[in-house]
Order: C-alpha cells, then structure tokens, then sequence
C-alpha cells in the first residue's frame, strides 16, 4: 500500500494515476474530497488530513506500507514544519519507507530561499530511522513557463538577476514518473538521486526556444536583483518575490547546472527536453 501526500496537486496527481495504471494499491491524502475527485482517478482512495495536524496525519498514515512526501509549498517556515510533521507521523505509524521530493540545492553555502528547508528535511529524514528514497530535483520546465517565460511575452524581453547560469530544466510529468518508479523499486535501501533533464540550458538558449514555440522573439537580460523585485512585487505576493530572486542567485552561482543520468538510470528512458515540453504545453 501506497499513500501519496499533496496528491491533488500536479506532481502528486500525476504519481497516483502513474501508480494506479500499474495497478498498485494507492492512497491519496487530500484536505478537500470533493475537488480530490475532480482530479485523481477514479476509484482513487482518499484519506482526508493537514500537514499541520500531526494526529490526523498518523492516522491517514496507518497501515501505509510506503510513503512518497511531495514537498510543501508556501512560506519557508510553515513548509519546514510540514515536512517535519509528515516525517514524524511516517514512524509513529511505522512506515517502512519514504520516496521524499528534495531539491539539488540544499548546500549551507546557497542563498537560497528555500534551500534550508530541504536541508532540515533531508537531515529529518536520514535521523528517523525510516529507509528514505531522496530525489534531488532539478529546476522544473513548468516554473521557467508559467513565472518568468509567459508573463514576459507581450515585452518581448524577460529579466533576471541570474547572469550567465544555466539549468538542466525537467518537466513535472518527468518528475512524477520518476517519483513513481523509485518508489516502487524492489529494494528499498537508503538512496539518493539528482533527477534533472538531459542538457544545461543558460537563459538566452531557453528564451529563443519558447520564442520558436510561440512563433515571437524573445530575449534574455540578466538585470539586478533590486530591478527583479521591483518588477515581481508588482504580480507576486511574498515570499515569492524574494524566494525567486535568491533561487536566481543560487542558479549564477551555477547551483542548477548539473545534468545527471539518473531519471534515465530509474526510470528507463531519457528526460523530455525543454523544446520538446514548450511544444506539447504551448
């Protein structure tokens, strides 16, 4: 049996139906049944709990052979604390195995926003004695659209503070199918993956693709950190303003760069490419 939390959304909903299709046993922790059914598959089982309600997440939790914990989503302090909830709940109902979604950038060094939420986790997670299967996510193809490439279309230009970084863009349909065939694996092992796409990517390359998908050119600036807050807390509540200015800054030190084999190595196929999401999604 296994249960996926934050499986309404796109990630999570994604895993169950991969899981189902495989004809697993899954359950799904939703807060809200009835939106829960317009969203997973039929039939789907639900149990209904809050990350911060650590006694209904136990209960939810009960009889749950393995756990996949799909990241919060949030201000920082508020997704440490429900990451740590969930965990503590997974060994009072003896799981006997957590699939976590962490990021690659955890580094003490890093200025990133959430970087030290997904260090707590993952320290959480190698103390509590539960076997713990951690995938390292790159930067997903579907944040570059839908924060920094669509809002910028009609301008033309999109600005960041990022300089001359590069990602290794991945899709989220590439990470769930990556969640889900880690936590089906036989062995159940301590593990560690970097799950990212198949080529580092600076702006510039990344602006002329969705320029191609859309038929328009587009064009990268790196600007300011000042300039980007600026302009973003004009369109975005906080934190995000700063949690996206400093996960730039984490990509011009080159924090996101790194192209891995291992969602081939997991999964059995290669990563879809950037170019290749913008023109099944746009």
């Amino acid at each position: 049996m296994i249960l996926v939390t934050g499986a309404t959304g796109h990630v999570g909903r994604a895993i169950v139906r991969t899981l189902s299709s495989l004809g697993h046993d899954v359950v799904a922790i939703v807060r809200d049944v009835e939106t829960a059914r317009l969203r997973l598959p039929s039939g789907t089982i639900m149990r209904v709990a809050d990350y911060e309600d650590v006694t209904a997440l136990r209960n939810a939790f009960a009889g749950i052979d393995d756990l996949v914990l799909i990241s919060g989503d949030g201000e920082a302090t508020t997704v440490l604390r429900h990451h740590a909830n969930a965990i503590e709940a997974a060994v009072a109902a003896n799981i006997g195995h957590i699939t976590f979604t962490s990021i690659v950038d955890i580094d003490e060094a890093s200025p990133f926003y959430f970087a030290p939420v997904y260090r707590d986790a993952e320290r959480r997670l190698a103390l509590c004695g539960v076997p713990a299967t951690i995938l390292r996510c790159g930067l997903y193809c579907d944040f570059i659209l839908d924060h920094w490439l669509k809002p910028c279309r009609t301008s033309g230009e999109f600005a960041l503070p990022a300089e001359d970084g590069r990602v290794a863009p991945i899709s989220r349909d590439d990470v769930a199918s990556a969640v889900a065939a880690a936590a089906t694996m036989p062995e159940k092992s301590r593990a560690t993956y970097t799950i990212t796409g198949g080529q580092s990517l600076d702006f510039g390359e990344i602006a002329v693709d969705y320029g191609r998908a859309i038929g328009e050119q587009l064009r990268y600036r790196s600007c300011t950190e000042d300039e980007y807050l600026t302009s973003a807390s004009t369109r975005l509540d906080e934190p995000w303003p700063h949690a996206f200015a400093t996960l730039c800054g984490s990509i011009a030190e080159g924090r996101y760069s790194q192209v891995s084999c291992d969602f081939s190595g997991i999964t059995g196929q290669a990563p879809e490419s950037f170019r290749a999401f913008l023109l099944r999604t746009i």
